[in-house]
């Protein structure tokens, strides 16, 4: 898997742009600065963005490819991340640790997937948030990204039971034209989801 990825981000040009996701960036503009978590999080738009916005942000990928440009492009910018060349699996954190943690079209096979949202809710701060967008399951066929296979894709059921005991502020299904470097390109069927770990 990581040869794979280190294959895909081997380009001087960013394969997902570098510019903020949409939802994340509209999301995460709501909300007080604290600590951010991003996982895999390829050559480091999202990361970056949110640094620029004075989160403090810690980023890992299983790409040292996707890493090394995401450091060039935060040098550039002049930000600094905690970013870790790592498989989602084998990373630790402390409990309670972030305010936020942004999963941007991160997409496992269903028993990890469901593993790593559950340590994901244990990694959040009480009030703390999910940020989520994704490709749909109607995605699978169209040639605007996302992954080839139909396990790996989303829907409403399955991610809300993957965050029960969350509360779900929002959850949407849609269709949307991305334009985020050369592998997000056209119209696509995304989800979007926000939630929130309870204070008490």
């Amino acid at each position: 898997m990581k040869a794979n990825w280190n294959t895909r981000y081997d380009s001087k040009e960013y394969q997902y742009g570098t510019e903020p996701n949409d939802f994340f960036k509209k999301t995460l503009s709501k909300l007080a600065v604290g600590r951010l978590l991003v996982p895999a999080a390829g050559e480091g738009r999202d990361a970056i963005f949110a640094a620029q916005a004075a989160w403090e942000v810690y980023a890992f990928d299983s790409s040292d490819t996707a890493q090394g440009k995401a450091n060039k492009l935060a040098g550039e910018r002049s930000v600094n991340l905690h970013y870790e060349c790592i498989e989602a699996g084998s990373v630790r954190f402390p409990f309670e640790s972030f305010d936020a943690i942004a999963l941007i079209f991160f997409h496992q096979m269903p028993e990890e997937r469901r593993k790593f949202h559950q340590q994901c809710i244990k990694w959040l701060k009480p009030g703390g948030k999910i940020i989520l967008e994704g490709f749909h399951k109607d995605q699978l066929g169209r040639d605007s990204g996302g992954p080839k296979e139909l396990d790996m894709l989303f829907n409403k059921d399955e991610l809300t039971q993957d965050f029960k005991g969350l509360q779900i502020d929002y959850v949407k299904e849609k269709e949307y034209v991305l334009n985020e470097g050369p592998l997000h390109q056209g119209k696509a069927f995304l989800i979007d989801l926000v939630a929130t770990k309870s204070i008490i």
